[in-house]
């Protein structure tokens, strides 16, 4: 390799590194969003979301009606899918 192309590589790589190391705290979860986020939290407590047409429905009723109405097993085959690579 000649001088030009190892230098390309570093200062790319160096500039990745960089990106990296400024962009990680503006992604990283506080330790109390983290706490909150891995903590479990019973349906009757997260509330009511709004379906469109079906207006605010809470969790926990959405819950109950999957268990009761859990969704149909289907007969059909899933397509053979061979996956070959480049």
């Amino acid at each position: 390799m000649n001088t030009l192309s190892v230098f390309f590589c570093s200062l790319t790589l160096v500039a990745t590194v960089a990106v990296t190391w400024l962009a990680f705290p503006y992604a990283a979860m506080s330790e109390d969003e983290l706490s909150a986020a891995t903590t479990p939290v019973d349906a009757e407590l997260l509330g009511e979301v709004n379906l469109a047409d079906f207006g605010e429905v809470s969790v926990f009723d959405m819950v109950l009606h999957y268990i009761d109405n859990p969704p149909l097993e289907s007969d059909e085959e899933l397509p053979k899918v061979r996956f070959q690579g480049c």
